[in-house]
């Protein structure tokens, strides 16, 4: 209670720096999936078991990638991207998958439509197609004009009535194209079919006649010839590009055995309750691996700042493991909006979603609820808003976009408007696996150097204010132990906070100080501890194994001559498995960081991490902050410095994020920390300051 009552002082002082977020995977085991198919499409599976609450899906349809929608567009789970992209913009192609490798890049296309000017669009994909269709392929009315439901695209007549050319019925003529033009590239993952339609009976205006015998075929015969037709689209594509790549549709659950994913277009429009439970079912029964994606939009509107419908999209697609999708609407499906909850790390779900104003399991009108284990999501699909008693402490999303919504507060109720949704977070109250001041203010922030969450205190009441704290598991016994530093004197303490060890890592008589890490350096599966010296000792770093005993006596990280102390962490720096020592020279010294072996041994002699006249030293961590298998160097400027985060590989490159963690006029540096605090498997970085009244600038 004391630390939350600090917290709302803090707060209502200053305005903290703006935050988004980072953000229940597709089980390998499904029943319904054969062992051999399995491995085939192993590739496409692992990316979407390796996607994180929410995941997000869009659809791109014009022709090229502009650079500056690429790094947001790399960002989505799913991409549905026109198949003019590999002509236009098969650079960006490459890219997206390099920025993200978990990235699905579907390829798109109608199936029963082209462009009515695809004939003269010389150089394109559709041009290529457009010389595949026979004439006779056409889809007619009753009177033999060609026709067209969509502007002036022309309707292809995808039943059996119309034969062969050149020995091939239209499904076996477009799954040759999608394979030998599309999917042979290496772009794709797999292929998105338009309209992909059950029913077209709300085409009986057009009076098709399929076998051009001068009468419009009846309803029940439409729709029987064209899900006969589909089918074979459906069969001769899989058959053509095979197992190892995905088949998606807009609509057509009714194709379920042929497809692995369904998009449900412009959400709600034909009802909450039945566009739910539609998705539910395909989520739950689609050819492996099963996605539904639910998009919502402006209804064309152009109004990218329409939270509520957004946050009512994607909170619905919360109730169940899909994607969401969000943007303009099915006129220009060509944005690529970013959003704070985005970013929301919900972590996976923690049981299925739950009817609070009613008792059945179907997805009827009310107010919804589904945990996660970071959190909690509420939709509220009635006509009316609804208070709801969350039972417990959550927090709101700390967002710029919509501040009233997501506001950063701490709450234990919730009001949910009609027709929307509230994304919440569990309260984060400490650090763990990485090294902290105790008594420190933190933020957290992701690897586009966004703030995740409300700034917190880490403070465990067992040890004194001031002291650097590491709680890890350093002994392989499951449970973790405290690594506590005061001013020479290191001491272990194990899970309960009884003291088991302690040490002098340097002369009993040094008072100046002591930094700590922690990290296994010979890969004997315990942690050895890692100490060096603060401002007034010399750079001189040492190795002690998890009971506190000297395994290696040390070196210097700088010049012997040196007094300002050294900071180091431990990581994994170029992927090979074995952990480096890392150190950052402390007050007094440039920000100078180098890079030993787990010896002692100097494999790089380093980089100045700012300007080469600043004399207040730097601080390190190193964490895999994107993903990559491979640590990134963290670092923060010593006192006298902005509280300016940078993010480097191994040479000193950027490569990640550089931003403020606080006011960028303060002139007290900032501490770096780093772990996974929302349990993705990518670590966050954690910015803190021991002085809590220069966040108001006081």
């Amino acid at each position: 209670m004391l630390k939350r009552l600090i917290y709302i002082l803090v707060f209502a002082i200053f305005i903290a720096g703006p935050l988004m977020f980072c953000r229940a995977d597709l089980s390998l085991d499904k029943k319904s999936v054969q062992a051999g198919e399995n491995l085939i499409i192993a590739s496409a599976s692992t990316k979407i078991k390796n996607h994180t609450t929410p995941k997000l899906a869009n659809l791109y349809y014009k022709w090229d990638i502009p650079e500056s929608k690429l790094e947001t567009l790399a960002r989505y789970d799913i991409l549905i991207i026109d198949m003019e992209n590999q002509v236009y913009s098969p650079d960006k192609l490459r890219r997206l998958k390099e920025i993200n490798p978990n990235i699905i890049l579907l390829v798109y296309l109608a199936p029963e439509e082209i462009r009515g000017d695809s004939g003269s669009k010389s150089g394109t994909m559709r041009k290529k197609l457009y010389n595949r269709i026979a004439d006779k392929w056409w889809l007619r009315d009753s009177s033999g004009d060609i026709l067209a439901w969509w502007d002036t695209n022309t309707m292809i007549n995808i039943t059996d009535e119309v034969g062969t050319y050149k020995g091939k019925t239209w499904a076996e003529t477009l799954a040759e194209f999608v394979d030998e033009e599309l999917l042979s590239t290496g772009y794709w993952d797999g292929v998105f079919y338009d309209n992909v339609w059950s029913d077209v009976s709300w085409l009986s205006y057009l009076k098709m006649d399929f076998d051009q015998d001068g009468q419009a075929e009846s309803v029940s015969r439409m729709n029987q010839e064209w899900r006969a037709g589909m089918i074979e689209i459906l069969k001769e594509t899989r058959d053509q590009i095979g197992s190892s790549k995905l088949i998606f549709g807009n609509g057509g659950e009714y194709y379920r055995e042929y497809l692995n994913g369904v998009l449900y277009e412009n959400f709600p429009e034909k009802g909450w309750t039945q566009i739910m439970n539609n998705y539910k079912y395909v989520n739950d029964s689609l050819k492996y691996p099963s996605v539904g994606i639910i998009n919502s939009n402006t209804d064309n509107s152009g109004k990218s700042n329409d939270y509520q419908k957004m946050r009512f999209g994607l909170s619905s697609v919360l109730m169940h493991d899909g994607y969401h999708s969000f943007d303009d609407g099915d006129e220009s499906h060509n944005q690529a909006w970013w959003y704070d909850e985005y970013e929301a790390p919900l972590g996976d779900s923690a049981g299925d979603a739950i009817n609070i104003t009613g008792s059945d399991n179907s997805f009827s009108t009310g107010v919804w609820r589904r945990d996660y284990k970071n959190g909690v999501v509420i939709v509220n699909s009635s006509n009316s808003s609804y208070k709801v008693e969350l039972g417990g402490e959550y927090e709101k999303i700390h967002g710029t976009q919509d501040p009233y919504t997501n506001s950063g507060f701490f709450v234990e109720k919730a009001t949910v408007s009609a027709k929307d949704g509230l994304i919440l977070l569990r309260s984060i109250e400490k650090i763990i696996n990485t090294t902290y001041f105790n008594g420190s203010f933190a933020r957290i922030y992701n690897q586009y150097g966004k703030n995740l969450r409300s700034g917190f205190f880490a403070y465990d009441d067992k040890f004194q204010g001031g002291n650097q704290v590491i709680e890890q598991d350093i002994n392989n016994d499951g449970k973790a132990e405290f690594v506590v530093a005061n001013v020479n004197q290191v001491k272990i303490y194990d899970y309960l906070g009884r003291e088991k060890y302690s040490f002098y890592p340097y002369d009993e008589r040094y008072t100046q100080g002591v930094n700590i890490t922690v990290g296994d350096l010979d890969n004997n599966g315990t942690m050895e501890i890692i100490t060096g010296t603060e401002s007034g000792g010399g750079a001189h770093v040492r190795i002690f194994n998890s009971k506190g005993v000297l395994i290696n006596p040390g070196f210097f990280a700088y010049a012997k001559t040196f007094r300002g102390g050294v900071n180091i962490t431990v990581g994994d720096l170029d992927g090979n498995g074995t952990k480096e020592i890392i150190a950052g020279a402390g007050v007094g010294g440039g920000p100078h960081v180098r890079v030993f072996n787990s010896s002692g041994v100097l494999i790089n002699p380093g980089f100045f991490a700012y300007d080469l006249a600043f004399r207040g030293g730097v601080n390190v961590v190193a964490a895999d902050i994107d993903g990559d298998g491979v640590d990134e160097i963290i670092t923060g400027p010593g006192d006298g410095g902005s509280p300016q985060v940078k993010s480097f590989n191994k040479d000193g490159q950027i490569d990640g994020p550089i931003f403020f963690a606080f006011d960028q006029n303060l002139r007290d540096g900032v501490e770096v920390a780093a772990s996974d605090v929302d349990g993705d498997g990518i670590a966050e970085i954690i910015a803190t300051t021991r002085d809590v009244f220069t966040l108001s600038g006081f």
